[in-house]
């Protein structure tokens, strides 16, 4: 009999968001509550207006679904996530403080031997997970699942918030306390430090959000906390990476993964784009996704790099007298490569932008000669016919 595969999030390429506001909310949850959240966060879709009901197998949140233990453990965390409120601090419209408090769960069931955990997020915090428009943070679930302390995860967030904005925040120790719910946990510093603090930075150290910090007193004792984030880990993919800075942190801000970008960075190298067509595709989307032609801009800006949906659109436009050069970070270990095209591709490319009346030009004898102008030349690779510009 085949065995259920176990944690195929953690395998998987997939990315959720929350809104801000619910990455500071305060809340406490067991790691099993922890893991069951960011199981239902896996399961929100870019496009949704309304939580669905969710069937969540016991293998993605329990390491072993064979030992008792881990069924008890199971059905501790249903009740508590059940009863789970999370309290927000906003607001209104008028500027006043509004203190909001809403049940996480419409509902949370669990029924011994089913392998299932049936779940249901409360349409009271689809604001914070739904439809999201700026101010929001994005993860990736395999770096959330592979967490082993619940405040990890919290601090992982509170990071990843402030990462591409600037590369330290600083927090009253109060206020983290109550963020993680553990006001009342901890009392002395020494013991906060300890089993919060380096527990976090320890964990953390293996991950796109590596930290250290700082303890600022007040007298003697410690009111304030400064995290400053390992730019360097924020960035840093692999030894064979030609990305550009601003690229990868751009790539990153939208969602996309390491190993997406990995993929992206192979192209890049072989050539077979370059990384002002990246920059162009990021600024395309993103005006589509303001204009709510976009649902998904993460997937939507992997899809045309990787495949250059955008290819056609970016050469008509870089050949146009309105094209600027992006203007990009490059990387101490970039190299100037060839941007390669195949003729065929070209040739396709400009019969739809005349169908979509988005070029002047009448031929494609007349988009060749405007390519050769911009330095490309005409060759035959392996009895393919291409176009490429050193």
């Amino acid at each position: 009999m085949k065995s259920v595969k176990k944690y195929s999030f953690v395998e998987s390429d997939i990315t959720v968001a929350q809104h801000n506001e619910l990455v500071k909310a305060r809340f406490n949850m067991s790691l099993m509550e922890t893991r069951l959240f960011v199981a239902l966060l896996a399961r929100i879709n870019k496009g949704d207006t309304e939580f669905a009901l969710c069937r969540i197998p016991i293998s993605e949140v329990c390491a072993n679904v064979d030992g008792g233990k881990s069924y008890q453990e199971v059905k501790e965390a249903v009740v508590k996530l059940s009863s789970k409120v999370i309290t927000i601090e906003t607001m209104d419209s008028n500027g006043k403080r509004e203190i909001i408090s809403d049940p996480l769960m419409a509902t949370c069931r669990y029924k011994d031997g089913s392998g299932f955990i049936v779940a249901q997020l409360n349409h009271f915090v689809k604001p914070y997970l739904l439809q999201l428009k700026g101010n929001f943070t994005v993860a990736e679930i395999k770096v959330l699942l592979q967490l082993r302390s619940y405040y990890s995860y919290r601090i992982y967030w509170l990071l990843k918030a402030t990462a591409y904005n600037a590369s330290n925040f600083t927090i009253e120790v109060q206020e983290l306390r109550s963020i993680l719910g553990i006001e009342n946990q901890y009392p002395n510093f020494y013991d906060f430090k300890k089993w919060v603090l380096l527990v976090s930075q320890k964990e953390l150290a293996s991950t796109d959000m590596s930290f250290s910090f700082k303890e600022i007193k007040d007298g003697r004792s410690v009111k304030l906390v400064e995290f400053i984030i390992d730019r360097q880990m924020v960035l840093r993919l692999d030894e064979d990476i030609i990305l550009p800075v601003v690229i990868q942190s751009k790539l990153s801000e939208n969602g996309i993964s390491l190993n997406s970008m990995q993929e992206i960075s192979d192209l890049l190298r072989a050539g077979t784009i370059d990384d002002e067509y990246i920059m162009f595709v990021i600024n395309e989307l993103t005006k589509k996704k303001d204009r709510g032609s976009i649902k998904s801009l993460s997937g939507a800006i992997y899809v045309a790099i990787v495949k250059q949906q955008l290819l056609k659109e970016y050469l008509e436009y870089k050949n146009s007298k309105v094209y600027k050069q992006p203007v990009t970070k490059a990387s101490p270990i970039q190299h100037r490569i060839a941007t390669v095209l195949k003729l065929e591709e070209q040739r396709e490319g400009f019969d739809l932008m005349k169908k979509r009346g988005m070029t002047d030009l009448n031929t494609f004898d007349d988009f060749l000669n405007s390519l050769f102008v911009e330095g490309f030349r005409l060759e035959k690779q392996n009895g393919i016919d291409i176009l490429i510009k050193d």
